[in-house]
């Protein structure tokens, strides 16, 4: 997994696609060109689908800050200010309409859409003798799926779900622009009920697509497609339907729990335990010392710092434990990310992520061939060196609690919190929270950046930021 060869991703610079502009979505005059002409080939539409991962690894989105800040923003970690990074705007959530994490988070989501939009919508020279329609499937199927994940993501972030008094979504980009009008883009915020429905729509699609005796991690391939529809029928509150993809994972025999021996090495291997899909590292094209390493360990970047409350939620006999170190009561995240100059893979989607989510959907009232229990002693049962404490039946509560255990530090935590109702706290007596807050908050949706509402009269801002 961690030798992937990472494409330069001239073809999307030929394109004009840059980070370079002022309003992402709104091209500049020499990106007038009917773009996705530019892939003629197989190996120009791999290119471009690598490029939609490069854009995902930016130390914006998985390379650091989306990742981080969804830790940050709850109450599994904070920031203590050393170096000025994660503090006032995330550990608070005092963010403003020129925030920008909001404008980074927003404009490379839409990077990578833009991406999967011109591999969607390439036309591959059929008589080339190097042409596979399965191989252009398979590629595409991938761009459909980040095309999902990323409006998954930004909708998570931007969109009112989970804020009183509104049903705002954010705009379902489907099309590349070609004459640099910005009314070619569908820029009129959809409702979130729209956007779901877009999504599963992409997510089918790419199913259909991909694959799925191709199994690179590294890649969002049939496998990682599969997850990630479980996270979204988890996220989105529709039990019953996480149970067939979950299932058909689980029933492959391709995957498993790694067990209490070879937990604490798989991580430290740079890969992590049994990846669905992870976006690759290697040491010529990592971040430098603004990666996810470097962060969360003791360094002159050591901001973030796990909360008491998180710390103390471990058994003694949990092997996860393993993974902090406790340094006179300053408690830090150590071994998920070791690597210093950050070449570490970053973990997306985790199979034990996918048993959780099954098992959630399961406490909910799913039905399906395991009980909630059995599935999430799945997950217990390698990691209680005294034996899993759970027997008989679980609670939705029980599963939240082994989820966060499992998964903390991995960026889930703050829409795990959003998701199910939760208040907004510091995670004890630290950060710069001053109180809690209340589920329903203004707070649980980035703004909008304002660059974006200027140059768009039909993007609306968020509530409390206007």
């Amino acid at each position: 997994m961690k030798n992937i060869t990472k494409y330069l991703f001239v073809l999307l610079l030929v394109a004009g696609i840059s980070t370079g502009c002022d309003n992402f979505l709104s091209p500049s005059v020499d990106q007038n060109k009917p773009t996705e002409e530019a892939i003629q080939n197989v190996q120009d539409l791999k290119n471009v689908v690598y490029g939609t991962y490069d854009d995902l690894n930016k130390v914006e989105l998985y390379g650091r800050d989306y990742l981080v800040s969804l830790e940050v923003q709850g109450d599994n970690a904070f920031s203590n200010g050393s170096s000025g990074r994660f503090d006032d705007d995330t550990d608070a959530l005092n963010y403003t309409v020129n925030s920008g994490y909001a404008q980074g988070v927003f404009q490379q989501f839409y990077q990578a859409i833009t991406g999967a939009n011109l591999a969607i919508h390439a036309e591959l020279d059929t008589s080339d003798a190097a042409y596979s329609a399965s191989v252009e499937d398979h590629w595409k199927g991938q761009a459909y799926a980040v095309r999902a994940f990323s409006h998954l993501n930004l909708l998570m972030a931007f969109g009112q779900q989970y804020v009183d008094g509104s049903d705002l979504g954010i705009p379902y980009v489907t099309e590349v622009a070609k004459s640099g009008n910005i009314a070619e883009f569908n820029l009129n915020r959809l409702s979130v009920e729209e956007v779901k429905t877009k999504i599963e729509e992409d997510l089918n699609k790419a199913i259909s697509l991909l694959d799925h005796e191709k199994s690179e991690s590294t890649q969002l391939g049939y496998w990682g497609t599969l997850a990630l529809q479980t996270r979204f029928y988890l996220y989105t509150k529709q039990y019953d339907k996480v149970i067939a993809p979950a299932e058909e994972i689980m029933n492959s025999g391709q995957f498993g729990i790694v067990g209490p021996n070879n937990y604490e090495s798989a991580w430290k291997s740079g890969s992590g335990p049994v990846s669905l899909f992870e976006l690759a590292f290697t040491s010529t094209d990592r971040l430098g010392t603004d990666n996810i390493a470097r962060i969360y360990r003791p360094t002159n970047y050591g901001d973030v710092e796990v909360t008491p409350e998180l710390y103390n939620a471990y058994a003694s006999d949990d092997v996860r434990l393993s993974l902090y170190q406790d340094f006179d009561g300053s408690y830090r995240m150590m071994d998920k990310y070791s690597d210093e100059l950050g070449s570490d893979n970053v973990r997306v989607i985790r199979y034990a992520e996918v048993v959780l989510n099954y098992a959630e959907a399961l406490a909910n009232g799913a039905s399906g061939q395991m009980s909630a229990v059995d599935a999430l002693n799945m997950i217990a049962d390698k990691r209680y060196s005294e034996g899993s404490p759970y027997n008989g039946s679980v609670t939705v509560e029980e599963v939240l609690k082994e989820r966060r255990l499992e998964l903390a530090m991995e960026g889930h935590r703050f829409y795990d919190l959003a998701r199910t109702g939760r208040d907004i706290t510091s995670g004890g007596d630290v950060g710069l929270q001053d109180e809690p807050i209340p589920y329903g908050d203004y707070r649980y949706a980035l703004p909008i950046p304002d660059r974006e509402v200027n140059a768009n009269s039909n993007m609306e801002q968020n509530e409390g930021y206007k």
